[in-house]
């Protein structure tokens, strides 16, 4: 908890001294960027959450929202907001980004003073203007303003940070590389909300999951073959003898119909002896890939990867590792971040047609 924290205050340090920023102690009011919109709402769901806890006297629960938006702030917010920081020109979204992750880092040290004292005086007393208390121990508690949350929003960020959660996920279990860029993502969703969540977000989800499109697919069949099981836990009681014979007519199902049974109509199949209704609870659906995409469903969101790799997509991840071992180099060496270097390169073979070929995103 504590790293991370001072990572993000770090970064925040780091950058508004390069830049002389001089904050002013105000958040912005409506930012254009939708990123900063959407953490300084995740601040005050920050500040109710703590709030509703300690009222309560629920110490260990008022702890979960803080560890929350520690990782919100650091993996998502500063993460994604990084090129607005390092631009060479002080334009209007440069200065409400950093308005946006001063006004944050002061919430977050006021919300987390109680818990750990420490960290968050030293953070505290840096980022003061001279009209704030001196310690953070004798400023004011936070208060939480409802007209400030921006809920949809939130929301939304949630959908798509959930989406690129089951991306990244099917990249660990196929040993897919990050950095190694992939041809294309597949997105199905039976919850036209997230649908339009998706396609509006689109280039958050390419550039997170380091793929050269986004291809929105009409239904998961296209993706996937079905197949249907009984689900006994719920049949089992109801068809007794029956069940043989409901294994069949299950396992006949064609991906129309298993289709639209988790799309919540109900089916009515015919054992001979009686009929039954079959509906979404009834069944258990297997999914085997096809199209070789890797795929990942979870509720009404299905996601596949396209593994196929040409020479271009190799040679791209190939720069990519490169200019890791060079960020890394640069850390390790002690240089600044405004410090400019000249490199060289020794390289033979498949790099070094991937380094002539993507010699200006190096």
């Amino acid at each position: 908890v504590i790293i991370p924290l001072w990572s993000g205050y770090t970064f925040f340090v780091t950058y508004a001294n390069i830049d002389g920023y001089s904050p002013d102690g105000t958040p912005p009011e409506n930012p254009s960027n939708p990123l900063d919109r959407w953490i300084l709402s995740e601040a005050e769901s920050l500040v109710d959450g703590v709030t509703r806890q300690l009222d309560q006297y629920d110490i260990q629960k008022a702890i979960e929202p803080i560890v929350h938006f520690i990782d919100q702030l650091n993996n998502w917010y500063i993460r994604r907001s990084r090129r607005r920081f390092w631009r060479s020109e002080n334009d209007s979204d440069k200065q409400e980004a950093y308005a946006t992750l001063y006004s944050v880092l002061k919430t977050l040290v006021k919300i987390a003073a109680p818990f750990i004292p420490f960290v968050t005086e030293a953070v505290y007393r840096n980022l003061r203007t001279e009209s704030d208390p001196e310690s953070v121990h004798l400023a004011d508690y936070p208060t939480a303003d409802p007209a400030q949350r921006d809920t949809d929003l939130e929301w939304k960020m949630g959908t798509v940070q959930r989406t690129v959660s089951m991306g990244r996920a099917l990249r660990r279990m196929h040993d897919l590389k990050t950095r190694q860029p992939l041809k294309a993502i597949h997105l199905v969703t039976r919850n036209q909300g997230e649908r339009r969540v998706l396609r509006e977000m689109e280039d958050i989800i390419r550039d997170e999951l380091n793929v050269k499109e986004v291809v929105f697919r009409e239904n998961e069949e296209e993706l996937v073959e079905f197949q249907a099981k009984p689900n006994y836990r719920v049949l089992g009681k109801e068809l007794g003898k029956d069940m043989k014979k409901a294994e069949e007519k299950i396992g006949a199902l064609t991906a129309h119909e298993i289709q639209s049974l988790m799309d919540g109509t109900t089916l009515n199949i015919d054992l001979g002896t009686r009929t039954i209704d079959l509906t979404e609870e009834s069944v258990t659906v297997q999914r085997f890939e096809k199209e070789n995409l890797k795929v990942l469903n979870e509720g009404s969101l299905t996601v596949a990867l396209d593994p196929e790799l040409t020479q271009e997509l190799v040679h791209e991840g190939l720069v990519r590792d490169l200019i890791r071992a060079v960020q890394n180099l640069r850390k390790d060496s002690g240089l600044d971040v405004t410090d400019r270097v000249v490199l060289y390169v020794d390289a033979q073979n498949n790099l070094a047609g991937a380094i002539q070929d993507f010699e200006d995103y190096l």
